[in-house]
C-alpha cells in the first residue's frame, strides 16, 4: 500500500492506494504538482477541472467508437 502525504491549506492528508493504480497516480500526481507536496487550492481545483475534462473526451470517443461499431 502507498501512503500519499499532501497539504492543502495548511492541513495535512494521507492518500492510501494500493496496486497498479497507487503507482500511477503517484506518478501523475508527481508530473502535474512537480514533485511537491504542499499543494496550493486553486492549482488542485484546476488539476481537477483537467482531469473531469480529459473524462469529459474520453467518455465522447468511446460513445463515438461504440457508435461506429453499432453502424458495422
Amino acid at each position: 500500500m502507498n501512503t500519499i502525504t499532501v497539504t492543502l491549506g495548511g492541513k495535512d492528508y494521507d492518500i492510501k492506494l494500493e496496486g497498479k493504480f497507487a503507482e500511477q497516480f503517484e506518478a501523475d500526481f508527481n508530473t502535474k504538482f512537480n514533485g511537491k507536496s504542499v499543494i496550493d487550492p486553486k492549482a488542485l481545483l484546476f488539476a481537477y477541472v483537467g482531469k473531469c475534462y480529459d473524462n469529459f473526451v474520453l467518455e465522447t470517443q468511446i460513445q463515438t467508437l461504440i457508435n461506429t461499431l453499432d453502424d458495422v
